[in-house]
């Protein structure tokens, strides 16, 4: 059976307490960040009226979102891949660690 015991670590955005189990796969360089949060971090919702290159963009309105690597504004779009969501790569200018980014597009 899973150790379902709190442990000490709460999650740096939401305090989420974590349990000790989930606590103990976090690596020492990374930041203590739940799932959720992380999700919600790399996940934008933009409204796009089509007056300007997509990537362009794009590119502008990620520019400087906040890294769950670091928790500085450093996110920068490096590309994006077109499907039902647009997926996005994004790389912080701070820590220099890469995220998979979904960007929910509505047009204007």
């Amino acid at each position: 059976m899973l150790n379902m015991e709190k442990s000490n670590v709460h999650c740096l955005v939401c305090d989420h307490q974590f349990i000790v189990c989930d606590a103990e796969v976090i690596e020492e360089w990374e930041l203590p960040i739940c799932d959720p949060c992380i999700k919600d971090m790399c996940s934008f919702r933009v409204k796009y009226d089509g007056s300007r290159d997509l990537l362009e963009f794009l590119t502008e309105e990620i520019k400087g979102s906040e890294c769950p690597g670091c928790l500085k504004s450093g996110i920068e779009l490096h590309g994006i891949r077109y499907d039902s969501t647009v997926w996005g790569h994004g790389l912080c200018s701070e820590c220099k660690q890469g995220w998979n980014l979904e960007i929910h597009i509505e047009f204007a």
